[in-house]
């Protein structure tokens, strides 16, 4: 069940959405081509393979620090241009 969101996200809620689903597929809209684009993402820093990757990024009121699997980096995404957050395990058909 994808989590539509709304124009306006939380940080807090998109955050806790990413949270629960452990790895997720975000969809968003680019604030440079307004072309909706997506990244499989996390917040759980803690594998071994996560922590020797180096980042630089430093997360703001207005950004969420996240792992990105398929382009194998952290990025910063704003809350407000997320359309959508879907658990990966429900596009892979894992789990459940």
């Amino acid at each position: 069940q994808p989590a539509s969101l709304g124009a306006l996200v939380k940080k807090e809620e998109l955050a806790r959405l990413v949270d629960e689903y452990g790895d997720a597929v975000i969809t968003y809209r680019s604030a440079n081509s307004n072309k909706l684009k997506y990244n499989f993402c996390t917040l759980d820093f803690s594998t071994p393979y996560i922590q020797q990757k180096k980042n630089r990024a430093k997360e703001s009121e207005q950004t969420l620090l996240l792992f990105c699997w398929d382009t194998d980096s952290f990025r910063l995404l704003k809350p407000q241009n997320v359309t959508s957050v879907v658990p990966l395990a429900s596009v892979l058909k894992n789990g459940d």
